[in-house]
């Protein structure tokens, strides 16, 4: 009897620790799990500035000197390579023959000059008939475009600069004979250029003259030059789908020239009610990138689809919704379904 009752009293204690284990693993499996501290913002809405992003090539405007009469030359009156103000005289070709006829035609001019006062004085008297009046002023407005033309012969062997700029080399030394349309020096406006470049036709309905401009090239790093749109082309390019458009740019340091190329921004203008998120708040995946966003104390990863990006934010197209928290620092300890806590209040 008494072994019956120790062996019943060994089963009884056997039961109740293996209920008390059964218990406590239990209850520790239903345990709530640490929390991992991380910080969030929310999803904002926000204007976002709208851009096209190009290479560009600069040109200056140019203008080669040819003479519009043949002649030789006798003397130049540049330096290559120097700037020139508007009007100043490049070259002076030989015009000792249209001088001569350009006297001639002024002693003609004043002759007839005085005839006509004659006559017309004459005339008053009523010695002379209208007849000989008219001839006489027929006469003088002949004279006049007759010193007229020798003056326009004389200043044409004068070479000057139609607008300022720079000279290049020039082609010709004194002595020389040229013709009519012979190069003899190029003349280029390095204060006021142009750059050129060509952005995608699905930009076309945002293009507009006056637009800003940033101008960026290799040779000055961190300086940004203005520019302003000032030619869109009214037709497509059909081999690469695009439209081309050039920019005035203001060069009077002459730091940047013609031939360069150069980066391109061009604002067109804002796109409003943008959603935006840090971009550190993005996690790289295998076919995209995913976001950690939180929901009752929990964080879920979800797949977003992205869009413009800009220094520190990213547009998000298509995942989230406005004032959803997303988690911007400690996603590397998160798993989906994770619980957290803020650090810090929600942006």
């Amino acid at each position: 009897m008494k072994n019956k009752t120790i062996g019943l009293v060994i089963i009884l204690s056997g039961a109740a620790l293996a209920w008390w284990v059964s218990h406590y693993y239990s209850q520790s499996a239903v345990k709530k799990p640490e929390a991992v501290w991380v910080q969030a913002s929310k999803v904002k809405e926000s204007s976002l500035p709208m851009e096209a992003h190009a290479i560009g090539a600069l040109v200056a405007p140019s203008v080669e000197i040819t003479p519009e009469v043949p002649g030789h030359v006798e003397k130049i009156f540049f330096q290559d390579g120097t700037f020139v103000d508007k009007g100043t005289l490049l070259i002076q070709l030989d015009d000792a023959v249209y001088k001569a006829k350009y006297d001639s035609a002024m002693a003609k001019l004043t002759y007839s000059e005085n005839n006509f006062k004659r006559m017309a004085l004459l005339g008053k008297q009523g010695a002379i008939s209208k007849q000989a009046i008219d001839q006489a002023e027929a006469d003088l407005k002949e004279k006049k475009a007759e010193a007229k033309e020798s003056a326009v012969m004389v200043n044409k062997m004068k070479l000057s600069a139609p607008f300022a700029g720079v000279v290049g080399q020039g082609r010709v030394n004194p002595g020389d004979y040229v013709t009519v349309g012979q190069s003899l020096v190029t003349l280029t406006d390095t204060k006021h250029l142009r750059v050129e470049y060509t952005v995608p036709e699905k930009y076309l309905s945002a293009l507009k003259l006056h637009q800003k401009v940033n101008i960026t090239s290799a040779a000055y790093p961190g300086k940004i030059f203005i520019g302003q749109v000032s030619y869109i082309s009214p037709t497509i390019n059909t081999d690469n789908r695009s439209v081309s458009l050039y920019a005035d740019v203001v060069n009077d340091n002459s730091l940047l020239a013609a031939g360069m190329f150069v980066n391109v921004v061009q604002s067109l203008g804002s796109e409003e009610r943008v959603l935006m998120i840090p971009a550190r708040s993005l996690v790289p995946i295998l076919d995209g990138e995913q976001v950690y966003k939180i929901m009752n104390g929990q964080a879920y990863a979800v797949t977003v689809l992205v869009g413009k990006r800009t220094e520190n934010t990213v547009q998000v197209l298509q995942g989230l919704k406005v004032d959803d928290q997303v988690i911007t620092d400690g996603q590397i300890k998160l798993k989906n379904g994770s619980f957290v806590k803020l650090k810090e209040k929600v942006a």
